[in-house]
C-alpha cells in the first residue's frame, strides 16, 4: 500500500494566477516546489486579483468562466489545480457577504475531506482570520506568508504557528516593530521563466506604475530626460497601476496636462517577461512603500540588468551590488505617495541613468556584479530552507 502523502491545502480568496501580485507568484512557486518534492496540494482561492492587469494568465479563459453557471471553476496549472469561487467584481473590497460566505463553507468542507496536514495562506481581513481558527479546531497546524509592510498589532497571527517572509529586511521590521518572529526563506523565483538568452540593453525599465512603486517620480524623471536626452526610451510594463491616468496628473502639476511622452513605451501586462528584460539597460525600482523584496529587481539582477532603488525596504536583497541606492525627500515615502522632489533632488537618479548609457563600461561592470549577486537567489535553495521549516514545524506539532 502506497504511503500517504503529506497534504497542504492554500486557502486564500486572492487568486494565485494573478500576473500583478508578486506574492501570488512567490506562493504559486512554492507549491509547484513542495509538490515535486511529493507534497499533495489543494488550492482555494476566488476570482480576486491585486489588478484588473493581473487577469492575463485567464485571458483566454475569461469569458468562458464569467458565462457558467456554476458557482466555481477549476483552472488546470500544470501539475496544480486551482478551485476558484466565482466573484462579480476582481477586487477584494468588493466580495459580497454571500461570496465570502461560500468560500468559507467550500473550505471548511475541504478541511474535513481532504484532510491537510498543514493550512497555508496569507491575508489579514475577517474571512481570513477564520482560516486559521477553523484548522487549528481541527488540530491542523497553519502557516501564513508575509510579504509586506502593513500589518500590525498581533490579531492577524493569532492563529498561526509559523509566519514565512522571503527577506531578512521584512523579518527584522517585524521582529522590531511588533515583536512578531517571522522566518525568511528568500525569493521563489523561476529562472527559465524570467531569463532572456540574448540582450539587447536600450530601455529605462519600470514594471507596476503605481503611486506606491515611485511612478510619479518615474514620469518626473521620464519628462526631464524627454528634453536633454531624447536618445534615453523607456519602456514601462503595466502590470498594476495606470500609467496615462498618472501621466496627466503629474504633467498637469507642471503646467500642461499630457497623454503621452515621446520617449516612453507602454507594454500590456505579460505572462512572459523575458523579451522585456532583454531590452532592459536599468531598472527603476523606486518603491516607496514597503518592499518586502522587490521580485523585478532580482528578476533583473538574474538578466545582468543593474537597478536604481530606494533603500528603505528589502529592495537591497534583492538587487545586491548590482542595485545603486538614491536617496529621496522623507516626505515621498509617505501615503498616499504623490509627492515629487524638486528637479534638484532628481540629479542623481538621472546622472545614474545617462552614465549607464554613455559609459558602457560602467554598465558592464554593475551588469556582472547583479549577475553574480543572483546565484544567491536560488530557487532550489529557497525550496530547501521552504521544505525545512514546514518539517520542523510539523514535527514539533506531533510531538
Amino acid at each position: 500500500m502506497a504511503e500517504r502523502k503529506k497534504r497542504i491545502l492554500w486557502a486564500n480568496p486572492y487568486c494565485l494566477l494573478d500576473l500583478s501580485s508578486g506574492a501570488s507568484m512567490a506562493v504559486r512557486q512554492q507549491l509547484l516546489e513542495l509538490q515535486k518534492r511529493g507534497y499533495e496540494i489543494a488550492i482555494l482561492g476566488a476570482t480576486i486579483f491585486d489588478s484588473p492587469n493581473g487577469i492575463t494568465r485567464l485571458k483566454p479563459h475569461w469569458q468562458k468562466i464569467r458565462a457558467s453557471k456554476e458557482n466555481s471553476v477549476t483552472i488546470n496549472d500544470g501539475p496544480l489545480k486551482h478551485r476558484l469561487i466565482k466573484t462579480k467584481s476582481t477586487a477584494r473590497k468588493d466580495m459580497t457577504a454571500e461570496e465570502e460566505a461560500r468560500w468559507y463553507t467550500v473550505y471548511v468542507k475541504l478541511l474535513d475531506e481532504f484532510k491537510p496536514d498543514l493550512v497555508y495562506y496569507y491575508g489579514g481581513r475577517t474571512l481570513d482570520l477564520l482560516i486559521g481558527d477553523e484548522a487549528h479546531a481541527r488540530g491542523v497546524p497553519v502557516a501564513a506568508y508575509l510579504a509586506n509592510g502593513n500589518f500590525k498589532g498581533k490579531r492577524w497571527c493569532r492563529d498561526v504557528d509559523l509566519i514565512l517572509t522571503d527577506s531578512q529586511a521584512t523579518a527584522r521590521m517585524y521582529k522590531e516593530r511588533e515583536g512578531i518572529d517571522v522566518t525568511p526563506i528568500g525569493p521563489f523565483i523561476d529562472p527559465t521563466l524570467v531569463v532572456a538568452e540574448k540582450h539587447n540593453p536600450k530601455h529605462v525599465l519600470l514594471v507596476n506604475p503605481s503611486l506606491a512603486k515611485g511612478a510619479a517620480i518615474v514620469i518626473r524623471l521620464a519628462m526631464l530626460l524627454e528634453q536633454r536626452r531624447p536618445d534615453i526610451k523607456f519602456e514601462v510594463v503595466q502590470s498594476r497601476g495606470n500609467w496615462e491616468a498618472l501621466l496627466r496628473q503629474v504633467t498637469r502639476q507642471f503646467g500642461e496636462e499630457r497623454k503621452s511622452l515621446s520617449n516612453v513605451i507602454l507594454t500590456p501586462n505579460t505572462q512572459d517577461m523575458r523579451p522585456i528584460y532583454a531590452r532592459a539597460r536599468v531598472l527603476l525600482a523606486l518603491s516607496l512603500c514597503w518592499e518586502s523584496f522587490g521580485r523585478v529587481a532580482a528578476e533583473a539582477a538574474m538578466n545582468g540588468v543593474p537597478s536604481v532603488i530606494t533603500g528603505r525596504s528589502g529592495l537591497s536583497e534583492a538587487a545586491g551590488a548590482g542595485g545603486i541606492k538614491v536617496d529621496l525627500p522623507d516626505g515621498c515615502f509617505k501615503s498616499p505617495y504623490q509627492t515629487i522632489p524638486a528637479d534638484k533632488a532628481l540629479s542623481t537618479p538621472l546622472e545614474i541613468i545617462q552614465t549607464l548609457f554613455d559609459h558602457d563600461d560602467e554598465h558592464q561592470k554593475l551588469s556582472s556584479k547583479a549577475r553574480v549577486h543572483a546565484k544567491n537567489l536560488g530557487l532550489q535553495s529557497s525550496a530547501n530552507q521552504l521544505i525545512q521549516v514546514i518539517e520542523n514545524l510539523q514535527a514539533t506539532h506531533i510531538a
